[in-house]
């Protein structure tokens, strides 16, 4: 698999991480009233939401946030140990 797809998936995941902490904060600041910036994070947040209630059903309520996040940083890691070539070899 070639270093760019590598370093783009990588950089996709970093940035859905970063969303979800952005909603998360955006949502402690302002509540849930509706407002343009947080309707942006749901849009980008809630399709992978969607995805952990899928894989992990009991990922209801408040746990599906914490719960994508702790994922796509398993997903990282996992794909950058695997899949990162060595550069002493």
């Amino acid at each position: 698999m070639s270093i760019v797809v590598i370093q783009l998936v990588n950089y996709t995941l970093s940035f859905l991480m970063w969303m979800i902490v952005g909603r998360g904060l955006l949502t402690l600041i302002i509540g849930n009233r509706p407002n343009i910036m947080l309707l942006a994070f749901v849009k980008v947040t809630e399709p992978v939401f969607n995805l952990t209630r899928t894989i992990l059903p009991f990922a209801q309520g408040r746990w599906a946030p914490v719960l994508s996040f702790f994922l796509l940083a398993a997903v990282r890691v996992a794909m950058i140990l695997l899949l990162h070539p060595t550069s002493g070899r």
